[in-house]
């Protein structure tokens, strides 16, 4: 889906803001705004944070930000619209990928390692979704058991997922919660005196003041969890808050962690699997500091696991939302 950063700024770009105050602001934050390939989500909420310094009114702001969001929503919606059909296939690999993850892992010793450690003799899976669409369960429909969540008792009963989170908002469903991690993010001192404000663009004040519960029960499932697979986020620090929840619990058990990377630039195909314990090594250096486990990087080694571009999950062409 054409959801990335650029993807989704190309669009605000190109409609209409009737509110000639907003469209200025729109337009201040997007000369400043460096649109690169590769950009993550996470670098459009810190922007979002750092531009607070640029207005010198509040309200103005919020004006603006409601603005962005709204046209979020309906980026997203015709997105979710032009996701393609599933072939049964696709349906297949994806449960199995869900299932297995490390089978992706680009070391056949690190899999039989993560197989010792990991224990996955009956797996009760919960999903804390970053993302606002409904595309897992879209995913997942021919899963969906009425008591169970989400399972396939045909083929397979030692795998279940029982529940999907979506712990910043559901499109269509619920207010999409896009900002920043804490006050300590926001460059203008003075709209921190302002608690609406702070209500609007502080996702775990939004979280919080909405009153849904969900927030408290993905630190409940973080809190409990044995094995911890991340996929398609950045670790980025306006979800501070979720990654140390990860540490906490990481720190005080046996936890294990796998961390699927991916990045524009191409892996070679004709790497030797010792090639690839350097980049291994990278990459769980990045997981330590992005979540803040601190001590020497191979005592972690049987704990973190990590795969750069691994080809998970069904892939499909580039999709262009028209306007």
């Amino acid at each position: 889906m054409p959801t990335s950063y650029p993807d989704f700024l190309k669009y605000y770009e190109g409609i209409k803001t009737s509110d000639y105050t907003v469209a200025s602001i729109k337009q201040s934050f997007l000369s400043k705004v460096k649109i690169e390939k590769g950009q993550e989500w996470k670098d459009l909420e810190i922007a979002l944070g750092l531009f607070t310094k640029d207005v010198f009114d509040v309200e103005s702001f919020k004006d603006f930000y409601r603005d962005i969001s709204s046209a979020l929503k309906e980026y997203l919606t015709l997105a979710e619209e032009n996701l393609p059909n599933l072939s049964p296939d696709d349906e297949i690999k994806f449960w199995e990928d869900l299932m297995f993850p490390e089978d992706y892992l680009h070391v056949k010793s690190r899999k039989k390692v993560f197989d010792i450690y990991s224990n996955k003799d009956k797996v009760t899976a919960n999903i804390i979704n970053f993302n606002y669409t409904n595309t897992l369960e879209h995913l997942l429909s021919s899963k969906k058991d009425a008591f169970n969540g989400y399972g396939d008792s045909s083929r397979s009963s030692h795998f279940w997922v029982r529940d999907i989170k979506h712990v910043h908002g559901k499109l269509n469903e619920s207010d999409l919660l896009f900002g920043v991690n804490d006050l300590s993010q926001i460059e203008n001192e003075d709209f921190c005196m302002d608690e609406n404000f702070q209500d609007l663009i502080i996702k775990p004040k939004g979280n919080e003041e909405l009153g849904t519960g969900v927030d408290t029960e993905c630190a409940s499932l973080i809190s409990e969890a044995d094995i911890f697979y991340i996929y398609g986020t950045s670790l980025g620090p306006t979800d501070k808050l979720w990654w140390d929840c990860i540490l906490r619990r990481f720190m005080n058990s046996n936890a294990i962690l796998l961390y699927f990377h991916y990045t524009s630039q191409k892996v070679k195909t004709d790497l030797l699997e010792r090639d690839y314990i350097g980049i291994e090594r990278d990459l769980r250096k990045l997981v330590m500091e992005r979540i803040g486990i601190e001590g020497d990087i191979k005592s972690f080694r049987n704990r973190i696991f990590v795969a750069r571009n691994a080809d998970i999950f069904p892939i499909y062409p580039k999709r262009v939302i028209i306007v």
